[in-house]
């Protein structure tokens, strides 16, 4: 059980093929290791030093100072006996220029002693430093769980509030239904503010909020015919929602092709598609070339233009802006620029000339 185990552990670090090479390697090496002893308790040898891994480092495959994977001295513990030699290195040269009187045996005895006092301290450092590192992975794992259990609750509460639009109990807030008919309003005032952008360009808010109007009416009147002949028809109402969505998607997509298409033969757009016609053949590219870019600057520009007069319709349709309140810093500093009753305030060319005459006297 325990060989069978140690072999399932050892095919998640080396994969399954390799994993019975390096049990078998291991186990000769700690055989070697008994230098011709015998093993007079076999199962409580294997239990106690044949099975067991013994990692020098910090790495995952490292064994007896050697890496599991390839078979080669692992670099990690010759780092930590890197450093480990570096430490006694200085120590011994802090001991020779402190204390460079002392004979040999006495240096070799403080050495040891400072070695194993540094040695004592920098393991009690690293007890310290997991110590708190446990303090605080338990207190993020707190953390996480408070935050898992606090989301699990709004989502409990938004589940359970009704729909805002019908009333439907248990709906999270809006229900199947009334989100297809929001997507559907969405998307009818997108294609409206698109089909009154191609009208002509807006000068005047009221002709703009007319258009408007008119292509919303045009449009939900279309979508609403739809959804009673499909009512009449007897689908259920989530069904004419879905195909009211989708009609509305539909005529946003129609809606803007048309405004594309309109505007294509706009003067604008022909005269950038005759500028590129003729940058690409002054480059002496070939008709096609040319042809191909003067419609690609066509394109641009009609879309370009497109965006324009939408942002016009927007601009002219939106709702005015709140005014923005005054703090009593700006109302003060207002009141003091203000003059007061029966004050009369010199002119600044005649305050600058007063200032001169009194530099000069």
């Amino acid at each position: 059980m325990a060989l069978k185990a140690e072999l399932r552990r050892l095919t998640g670090i080396v994969g399954s093929e390799q994993a019975p090479v390096v049990l078998a390697e291991r186990l000769e090496r700690r055989l070697a290791a008994q230098h011709g002893e015998p093993v007079r308790e076999p199962v409580g040898w294997l239990l106690s030093r044949g099975l067991p891994q013994r990692a020098e480092c910090y790495a995952t495959a490292c064994d007896d100072q050697v890496r599991m994977d390839t078979g080669m001295v692992c670099p990690s513990c010759q780092l930590l006996i890197e450093d480990r030699r570096a430490l006694r290195r200085q120590v011994v040269q802090i001991v020779a220029t402190k204390l460079p009187h002392l004979a040999p045996p006495e240096a070799r005895a403080e050495v040891e002693r400072r070695l194993s006092q540094e040695v004592a301290l920098r393991a009690a450092q690293e007890a310290v430093r997991r110590e708190r590192a446990a303090v605080e992975q338990a207190r993020r794992k707190a953390a996480c769980a408070q935050r898992s259990q606090e989301l699990a609750l709004v989502k409990a509460e938004l589940a359970a509030r009704p729909c805002e639009g019908c009333g439907v109990p248990e709906a999270g807030g809006l229900c199947l239904v009334c989100s297809q008919i929001r997507t559907a309003g969405k998307a009818l005032e997108k294609a409206a503010q698109f089909a009154a952008a191609v009208s002509g360009p807006v000068q005047d808010p009221g002709v703009a909020v007319g258009r408007l109007e008119t292509s919303r009416r045009r449009l939900e009147g279309e979508v609403g015919r739809a959804g009673e002949r499909l009512r009449r028809e007897g689908m259920p109402e989530a069904g004419v929602a879905w195909e009211v969505r989708t009609l509305a998607e539909h005529l946003l997509h129609k809606e803007r092709a048309r405004a594309l298409d309109g505007l294509l033969g706009s003067a604008e757009a022909r005269a950038e598609a005759e500028r590129a016609f003729a940058v690409e053949r002054a480059r002496r590219g070939s008709e096609q070339q040319a042809r191909t870019a003067a419609e690609q600057a066509r394109q641009r520009c009609a879309e370009l233009l497109l965006d324009q007069r939408l942002g016009q319709v927007r601009a002219a349709t939106a709702p005015p802006a709140p005014k923005r309140s005054i703090g009593w810093r700006e109302r003060v500093a207002a009141l003091a620029a203000c003059p007061l009753d029966g004050e009369t305030r010199a002119p600044q060319l005649a305050a600058v000339g007063g200032r001169k005459s009194v530099s000069a006297a």
